[in-house]
């Protein structure tokens, strides 16, 4: 089965895929970026359903250290098993 792609943007440290990354300035400098998920860990995580909601979601919630995460395909049962926090929301 092939890994969705993910967009991702926010502020504090995250792991994805194995690989240690700090969101704020991949944020700040590019918008978002996008991986295919294959592993997910940060502290806090919002699930955005909407792009346009992705793209201003950090106007409306400023809470540090979170992870915004957008996927194009719908999240299935396997996907969400690969993402691990202390609170995942769906918003």
């Amino acid at each position: 089965m092939n890994s969705k792609v993910i967009l991702l943007k926010g502020n504090g440290p995250i792991s994805i895929n194995s690989e240690l990354l700090e969101l704020y300035p991949v944020t700040t400098c590019h918008g978002a970026i996008g991986f295919p998920l294959k592993s997910l860990r940060a502290d806090k995580i919002y699930i955005v359903d909407s792009i346009d909601e992705f793209w201003q979601i950090e106007k409306t919630i400023k809470e540090k250290p979170c992870c915004f995460l957008y996927s194009y395909e719908k999240l299935e049962n396997e996907d969400l098993k690969k993402i691990h926090a202390e609170e995942i929301l769906s918003i």
